[in-house]
């Protein structure tokens, strides 16, 4: 069982290559001592539709869905409660935005299910978009749904932004070289320890984005490579050219990245069903035999998600100066 504390303040209430180095200075920093100060709330109907009531700051507090736990950062959603209109969840929003940088994020733990149907019905995402979407850009850096193994990082753009993945691990698949809207452009990793229970299992572990005019860029490093710990040290100076070949790159050979990205907002967010993981629930074969719909499932079931929460040590940004 996770203990949570209640630690919103009453004040948040009151209203290239990759070799080639790149000098990179800390400039902002999200963790426990500033992080509820740092975010909004998210409260209106999600977007893409999901079987989700997102709550305000307040509810979040008073119920349990957000505060500290084991050193963190915690963001979950309700696992107490049957409804019939749609699953109480956190979705926070950084204040600030940001264009172009290096992002480090000390991940313990991401939303993923218990019981016989595993993480069935659940599409958490840590991503970043801009203004009028999607025409400051979306960058997808951890996403998936139902009993999705590995990450997908995706890119979604307005028309005229064509990516190629030159640069990324041989294993991870380009499944769409076209990031115009809600499809995106998309690559597929097959690392079983970079989402999900796998991820969890492991202690989680780091992920970083570099966002430059040349390229895109996601590593990730498991709690157990030195790499993680080094990236998650008070006072680290990270240096990409150090991180080895990324998970997933985007070259935008075809796509200006400064024309296409600004403006970033960072989101943590848990989602259910909608359109994605309502969309593909009768292909999964272990949830289709839950129950009929994937909104069934995820009203009737709230001790399946005991385990569907997010901890965050720190989330750090780096930009060059």
């Amino acid at each position: 069982m996770v203990q949570i504390q209640r630690a919103l303040k009453a004040t948040l209430f009151s209203a290239g290559v990759l070799a080639q180095a790149a000098q990179y200075t800390l400039t902002d920093q999200y963790d426990p001592t500033n992080f509820f100060d740092k975010v909004d709330f998210f409260t209106g109907p999600d977007p893409t539709k999901g079987f989700v009531k997102y709550v305000d700051a307040a509810t979040a507090d008073g119920t349990g869905l957000a505060g500290f736990t084991q050193g963190g950062i915690y963001l979950g959603v309700d696992n107490k409660n049957p409804t019939t209109t749609g699953r109480s969840s956190t979705r926070v929003t950084s204040k600030t935005a940001y264009t172009r940088g290096l992002f480090i994020a000390d991940i313990p733990h991401m939303p993923a299910g218990t019981g016989p149907g595993g993480s069935c019905g659940l599409w958490p995402a840590f991503w970043m978009f801009g203004p009028n979407w999607p025409a400051g850009g979306e960058v997808d850096i951890i996403e998936g749904v139902n009993n999705q193994a590995s990450n997908a990082v995706t890119l979604h753009t307005k028309p005229g932004c064509s990516m190629s993945n030159s640069g990324s691990l041989a294993s991870t698949k380009l499944a769409s070289a076209d990031c115009t809207g809600h499809i995106g452009c998309a690559q597929e990793t097959e690392s079983h320890g970079n989402y999900g229970a796998g991820f969890n299992a492991q202690g989680g572990g780091v992920y970083a984005l570099e966002w430059t005019s040349d390229h895109i860029a996601v590593w990730f490093f498991a709690r157990s490579d030195p790499m993680a710990a080094q990236l998650a040290a008070p006072g680290a100076v990270p240096d990409p050219a150090t991180f080895g070949q990324p998970v997933a790159r985007f070259v935008g050979d075809s796509c200006n990245i400064d024309e296409h990205f600004t403006s970033n907002n960072i989101v943590l967010n848990i989602d259910f069903c909608g359109e994605w993981a309502g969309q593909v629930w009768s292909s999964d074969p272990t949830c289709a035999a839950l129950a009929p719909t994937c909104n069934q499932w995820v009203a009737e079931h709230p001790e399946a998600f005991v385990d569907a929460y997010w901890l965050i040590n720190s989330i750090k940004v780096f930009e060059q100066r």
